[in-house]
C-alpha cells in the first residue's frame, strides 16, 4: 500500500512505550499491549516500513510473532536484558548505552554479536558516540 506520509522519506519505525499496561493503572492490560503492538506492526509493514520492538525485553518473546522486524534496546547492558534480545531477534538487536560502565559491559559480551553504540542521553549532534 503506497502511504503518502511515507514515501521515499523512511525505511523503518521503533514503537516505543508498548509496556503503557504497567503504568496505566488498570486502564489497559498486558493483551491490550500486545494487541496493539500487532496492529501496529501490520500498519508499518503495508506502509513498506521495518517496524521496531523498543525495549520491554518480556515481550522479546513474543516479539517476531508479532510482527517486529528487530529491537531498539536501551540499556540491555545495564539491565543485564541483551540475552533475551538476542534470544528472540539474533543480531538484528540494536542496542544504546548511555553510561560508560554499562557500555563496557555490552560491548564484552555482546560486541561481536549486537550493534552497541554509547550515546549522550541527548542524542546531541555533538554528544557521545562510540561503538565497539
Amino acid at each position: 500500500m503506497d502511504d503518502p506520509l511515507c514515501a521515499g522519506r523512511f525505511r523503518r519505525v521503533e514503537l516505543d512505550n508498548l509496556d503503557s499496561w504497567d503504568r496505566s493503572r488498570r486502564l489497559i492490560t498486558r493483551a491490550d499491549n500486545r494487541a496493539f503492538a500487532k496492529i501496529l506492526t501490520r500498519r508499518g509493514h503495508a506502509a513498506g516500513l521495518a517496524v521496531a520492538q523498543k525495549n520491554w525485553a518480556e515481550l522479546a518473546t513474543v516479539g517476531p510473532e508479532l510482527g517486529f522486524d528487530f529491537v531498539v534496546a536501551e540499556e540491555c547492558g545495564r539491565y543485564r536484558e541483551c540475552g533475551a534480545y538476542a534470544a528472540a531477534y539474533g543480531d538484528r538487536v540494536l542496542v544504546a548505552e548511555y553510561r560508560r560502565k554499562d557500555f563496557r559491559r555490552a560491548c564484552t559480551r555482546w560486541g561481536d554479536r549486537l550493534s552497541i553504540v554509547l550515546r549522550d542521553r541527548a542524542v546531541s549532534v555533538d554528544g557521545v558516540n562510540r561503538r565497539c
